[in-house]
């Protein structure tokens, strides 16, 4: 047969194909023996040094501004720099070397952590220096890594740090927002694998909460309680001043006499008994409920009232006899006070007492209230002593809500410091009780022991108070809760405030230290709102 014929040259084409065949699968069998055989360790090696790098994507915080917008608190980036022992390619010493050339001090800055990454059994450290992007830029070694930190600081240094802080802690997801992060695979050489899936998510920002807290003010305020606490040696001085339309907070604060005593805001976490800053609400109940008039007079106020083995005196042990209602107030008389509550009676008064809000939390956007609920059994002494704010307990910032009441047409508003927080109101007095009231309450204050103080150029309706403090169910003598509360001007006011000093030692009386404590603050502030 022919060389040239078709049969052959078939047959020669399929000995070239399976020649080829045969020489491809061969070719095949010895790359896939020395990968898998020659080479199969240090693939192994590699693929176990193959991993998956991971960025966390830090969000923008959100930032607390002031009644002026100004912010009371910002952010600091900055990258911390962590060594991993079994990634370094060098001795720590060159490692630590190089590094102190990009950031003199870091040796001596770090010696406590690199002490400790000295021990055998330790194997990752992280250094307290922070890094900036420049410099991370200047360092590329292995066994070295970087992770970007975000630090918070305050631009009015401790100028209310406290409220911030507790703030920031109420408001953590609003402020914090949500990390982002950026997964990619990456070989043993640290470099990307492009043929590999990657993963992302974009970092959320937080938000900015604007604050009512105004910083004029604020200061003034604190300023105000340290020169007061020095000058009556109380143990702690607190105030708080509040819009009273809006409830919105314009200030707060807590000075404290030792820094052994709870960092706590104390306006909202400590529970006092109010004494006689209370009686103007008894008054208001008693009035909005008809048990009395305008025309009341004490029907025995000419001595001491006894309880059985419990007797009401004033507090400076004279009687008033015959007094009327704005003499009441303006005496602060206890014994008038037990038959103005007596004639309320005590299912109305617990009415009136959780209408005020004063059985229950304010709600304010801060954390850490107390509140003390009302005692199931009550005697007649219990509902007397009462009337003049002994027997129960609230804090600080319930009683100056209550009290607003008087300076808001009746109506209770919750306190908060975020201005987008919806306003929350409810009607506890008519604006006609309010109105008698008010006038008392002036009166009271232009005639009264406080009148000296009060200056010339602004209108001020408010009421001292002096708690005796309760201890192992005995009231100390000397011991008291100091008070100033009310409203200024009386009609439309601007503010709202209350001044506590806590044991003061020169003297007890709530109208001669709270009270030219509050005037002075009001002296200072009314320009300013």
């Amino acid at each position: 047969m022919s060389k040239s014929s078709p049969y052959f040259m078939s047959n020669n084409r399929i000995s070239i194909l399976k020649t080829t065949i045969i020489f491809s699968f061969v070719i095949v069998v010895l790359r896939l023996f020395y990968w898998q055989i020659y080479l199969g360790q240090t693939v192994r090696n590699r693929s176990i040094n193959q991993k998956y790098s991971q960025t966390k994507l830090l969000p923008n915080l959100g930032h607390l501004l002031a009644s002026d917008s100004f912010p009371l608190s910002l952010d600091s980036r900055f990258y911390q720099l962590s060594l991993y022992k079994p990634n370094l390619d060098r001795k720590l010493e060159d490692v630590l070397l190089y590094l102190e050339k990009i950031k003199p001090g870091l040796s001596a800055e770090s010696k406590k952590q690199i002490e400790f990454f000295l021990k055998p059994n330790i194997k990752w450290v992280t250094l307290p220096t922070k890094f900036y992007s420049q410099d991370v830029k200047k360092i590329d070694l292995a066994g070295v890594s970087f992770e970007e930190v975000s630090s918070r600081y305050y631009p009015e240094g401790n100028l209310a740090k406290d409220v911030l802080l507790n703030l920031e802690s109420f408001y953590k997801r609003t402020l914090s927002g949500k990390v982002g992060f950026s997964v990619a695979p990456v070989d043993a050489t640290g470099q990307l694998i492009l043929s590999r899936k990657n993963w992302h998510k974009s970092e959320v920002d937080g938000t900015d909460i604007p604050l009512s807290l105004n910083r004029q003010v604020q200061s003034i305020l604190v300023s105000s309680l340290e020169l007061g606490l020095k000058r009556f040696q109380a143990e702690n001085a607190t105030g708080i001043i509040i819009n009273p339309q809006s409830g919105e907070i314009i200030a707060l604060s807590s000075v404290l006499q030792n820094s052994t005593q709870s960092s706590s805001l104390r306006p909202i976490s400590y529970l006092f008994e109010p004494g006689s800053i209370f009686k103007p609400l008894v008054l208001s109940m008693a009035l909005n409920e008809n048990s009395i008039g305008l025309d009341f007079v004490c029907p025995v106020c000419s001595k001491p009232r006894t309880y059985g083995q419990y007797t009401i005196n004033n507090w400076d042990e004279k009687t008033h006899p015959n007094s009327n209602l704005p003499d009441v107030i303006k005496n602060s008389d206890n014994i008038a006070m037990s038959y103005i509550i007596e004639k309320l009676g005590l299912s109305s008064f617990q009415r009136y007492f959780h209408l005020l809000g004063l059985d229950q939390k304010t709600n304010v956007d801060l954390l850490g209230e107390s509140t003390s609920l009302l005692k199931k059994y009550w005697s007649d002494i219990d509902l007397a002593t009462a009337s003049f704010g002994q027997g129960f307990a609230v804090n600080e910032l319930q009683m100056l809500r209550a009290f607003n009441t008087l300076g808001n047409g009746g109506i209770l508003v919750s306190p908060h410091f975020n201005l987008n927080n919806p306003l929350s109101e409810s009607t506890v007095f008519t604006s006609d009780t309010v109105d008698k009231v008010v006038n008392i309450l002036k009166y009271a204050v232009e005639t009264g022991a406080v009148s000296s103080l009060k200056p010339k150029d602004i209108e001020v309706c408010a009421k001292s108070g002096t708690a005796q403090i309760a201890n192992s169910g005995q009231y100390a003598d000397t011991d008291t809760i100091a008070s100033y509360v009310g409203f200024s001007p009386c009609q439309n006011p601007k503010f709202s405030m209350i001044i506590i000093f806590n044991k003061p030692q020169l003297s007890t009386w709530g109208s001669s230290t709270a009270a030219p404590i509050w005037f002075e603050i009001a002296s200072k502030i009314t320009p300013l709102l």
